[in-house]
C-alpha cells in the first residue's frame, strides 16, 4: 500500500472517530467512554405513565445506539493502532493484503473480502 493512500484512510478513519465521538458525547454528556458501562443520560420526558414508557423507550434505544457507537469506534481506533505498527491492510484470517477498493469502502476493515464471505 502507497503511502498516500494509508495517509488518505487514516484521514478518512480520523473523521469518523470525531464523528462517533461527538454523537456519544451527545447521548452520554461522558468524554471517556467505557464500552462495558451504560452511561447513556435519563431524559425525564413527564411524570405520566406514558411518559414514563416514552422514557423507557428512548431509553432502551440510547443504549443500544450508545453500544453500535462503542462498537464502531473501537474498530476504527484498531485499524489507526494498526497503521501507526504498520500492519495495516492485512487480513487477520489468511495475512494476506486486503483489496485497496474494500479499504477504501470500508478503512476498518479485518479480513479481505475472500475471508469474510
Amino acid at each position: 500500500m502507497d503511502q498516500q493512500f494509508e495517509q488518505e484512510l487514516r484521514a478518512k478513519l480520523k473523521e469518523q472517530q470525531d464523528t462517533l465521538t461527538a454523537q456519544l458525547e451527545e447521548i452520554t454528556h461522558e468524554k471517556k467512554f467505557n464500552k462495558d458501562k451504560v452511561q447513556v443520560k435519563w431524559q425525564n420526558v413527564g411524570d405520566k405513565d406514558e411518559d414514563n414508557a416514552v422514557e423507557v423507550a428512548n431509553f432502551q434505544d440510547s443504549v443500544a445506539l450508545e453500544r453500535n457507537l462503542e462498537i464502531s469506534l473501537e474498530k476504527i481506533e484498531t485499524a489507526l493502532k494498526k497503521m501507526d505498527e504498520g500492519t495495516y491492510g492485512q487480513c487477520e484470517k489468511c495475512g494476506n493484503p486486503m483489496e485497496d477498493d474494500r479499504l477504501l469502502a470500508y478503512p476498518e476493515a479485518t479480513h479481505c473480502i475472500k475471508c469474510s464471505a
